[in-house]
């Protein structure tokens, strides 16, 4: 039977303060979430160690010393990640205690990123009773077990300094589909379990810096379905996914090249550089505007090569990495490299140091790609505004991530009823990336799709159908915002029956309504007397920088 999520949290909070609580104590706890991301230069992941099932070295691997955990850092990374898997190690599923020397050795690994003066990372990993299960009849359990422990965690790390940080869960997902509403409600409800247990431990956990997670750690998933949960101290969160995109290049390898400067050594993926400069932007844009830490948690391309282009293709793997670690830092993301001590040629190789021989580098282009790419600076945001005064304001009819494929893919019904009450001036305005290997395209029909009206982009007409790689002069991984306006008459048919919006080689983002009549123009420093907020809903006592406000009724563009 589902629960409310205000019920569960009751029960959660209630456990977690059972004896838990000492006063929160800032002491030595200054950075906010992005402060402590931008200074993430270089993260590196303990892989395939400590969230082994039963023992560190059951997949592999040696045993982790200080001598790795140095070299690591001799190497240019000031930051680890350390998964760690704890339900094997659990004493009572009641209590969810743990064993006292499995803590003691991750403690003990703690300690040695610490006195290296790195920034650390510990989670919950491979933790398959709540990860694989994010259903309506496993929720309630499933919370408390997580409220139980990370109590237990939190508790024996409180008095730890900021350099520690914690992230409640890892990959949560269903065979690694789309989540539906369900599974995207109880991955929420995870990570709201997760925060309110470690505040109620109190200590240096009050003002702890701490990272919860989208469905199946996907940007895309999160950017569609992820809730910022409430907590009781102001920008200490950060949000995390992981990032083997494009994955035929990343991860199954189908693909050697990837990118438009590799192009002309053979096919390459439509997902490229500018893919991910414009994710990037876009996630900036969702939750660093809101104050949120970004820390990408994984990232990584398995080595894997032709005999007969080795050296080119290892040379584009460093170049990826290079603009990934490269476009993270600019954006001031945390971006740890997955590195699992794998070596071999194709899926899953992920190895940068070999820790059967003494750290070495096994793949030195990894290692250059991430340490030029670190070398980027972070660049500070342009405010949030559209020069042509829609997009940032309007009615959100639709938000997601879908791509255009004709009937495999999504088609977006617009109602009739959406266009009531309005006049032609009303623009559809669509937001998307160009994501082709052949050809690009979005169709407009009629809600009864009896044919397609002819539409308006900017000054030129088009019959129903649009190319945007033609009109912007632009190939795939670009992104666009195109407002879509109609004739009178033709807009008389439309509040009759409706569109619908189809297509091929397009992702979309978002489908708005806006209408340009409400919009108000004031320049920058003009005195505003009723009260004015931001888009996303937050007042502001005085307007310092261009871009979209509302006011009263009105959307107010400040130049």
């Amino acid at each position: 039977m589902k629960k409310t999520l205000l019920s569960l949290l009751a029960i959660f909070v209630s456990l977690c303060s059972q004896g838990q609580t000492v006063a929160p104590d800032n002491e030595g706890m200054v950075k906010n979430a992005q402060e402590w991301t931008r200074d993430v230069v270089m993260g590196w992941n303990l892989g395939n160690s400590l969230e082994c099932p039963n023992n560190e070295t059951e997949w592999g691997n040696p045993k982790t010393t200080k001598a790795m955990i140095h070299a690591v850092r001799e190497a240019g990374f000031n930051a680890i990640r350390i998964p760690v898997r704890w339900i094997n190690h659990v004493t009572d599923q009641t209590t969810m205690n743990i064993q006292p020397a499995w803590i003691a050795r991750v403690q003990e690994v703690v300690d040695w990123c610490l006195e290296e003066d790195m920034y650390v990372i510990i989670n919950t990993h491979h933790e398959e009773w709540l990860d694989r299960n994010p259903y309506y009849s496993k929720q309630q359990e499933n919370n408390r077990k997580l409220a139980a422990l990370w109590t237990n965690i939190a508790t024996h790390f409180r008095d730890y300094g900021e350099k520690l940080i914690f992230a409640g869960t890892n990959e949560t997902t269903v065979n690694w589909a789309a989540p539906n509403t369900e599974q995207q409600t109880v991955q929420n409800s995870y990570n709201q379990t997760f925060v309110d247990a470690v505040r109620a431990t109190g200590g240096k956990n009050y003002y702890r810096n701490i990272i919860v997670q989208t469905f199946a750690c996907s940007p895309y998933h999160g950017l569609n379905g992820f809730t910022i949960p409430e907590d009781k101290v102001e920008g200490r969160l950060s949000v995390e996914f992981h990032y083997y995109d494009p994955y035929e290049y990343c991860g199954n390898c189908t693909y050697y090249y990837w990118g438009d400067a590799y192009k002309d050594k053979g096919n390459v993926p439509s997902s490229n550089e500018k893919t991910i400069t414009n994710l990037f932007d876009r996630i900036r844009n969702t939750w660093g505007s809101k104050g949120l830490g970004i820390v990408i948690g994984e990232y990584g391309v398995a080595n894997h090569y032709t005999e007969d282009n080795k050296l080119t293709q290892q040379e584009n793997m460093q170049y990826y990495l290079k603009c990934l670690v490269g476009d993270a830092r600019a954006h001031g993301f945390a971006a740890f490299a997955w590195d699992n001590n794998a070596f071999n040629n194709g899926p899953e190789n992920f190895g940068i140091f070999n820790r059967w021989q003494n750290m070495t580098v096994g793949n030195t282009f990894f290692l250059k790609g991430i340490t030029e790419g670190a070398g980027a600076e972070y660049v500070e945001p342009e405010p949030i505004h559209d020069d042509d005064d829609f997009g940032q304001g309007g009615l959100v009819f639709w938000e997601g991530d879908a791509v255009l494929n004709w009937g495999d893919g999504l088609q977006l019904t617009i109602p009739s009823s959406a266009f009531e009450n309005r006049n032609n001036a009303l623009q559809v305005v669509l937001y998307y990336t160009q994501d082709y290997n052949d050809y690009d395209m979005f169709q407009i029909f009629y809600g009864d799709w009896s044919s397609k009206p002819t539409f308006q982009v900017g000054d030129n007409a088009f019959s129903g159908d649009f190319i945007p790689s033609s009109y912007y002069s632009t190939g795939s991984g670009a992104s666009h915002i195109t407002p879509v306006t109609f004739d009178a008459s033709t807009f008389s048919i439309i509040q009759q029956k409706g569109i619908v919006i189809q297509g091929h080689g397009l992702r979309l983002t978002k489908v708005v309504l806006n209408d340009p009549t409400d919009i108000a123009t004031t320049a920058l420093g003009k005195s505003l007397d009723e009260k004015v907020y931001t888009i996303d809903g937050r007042q502001v006592k005085q307007i310092t920088k261009p871009g979209i406000y509302i006011q009263g009724h009105k959307k107010i563009v400040v130049r």
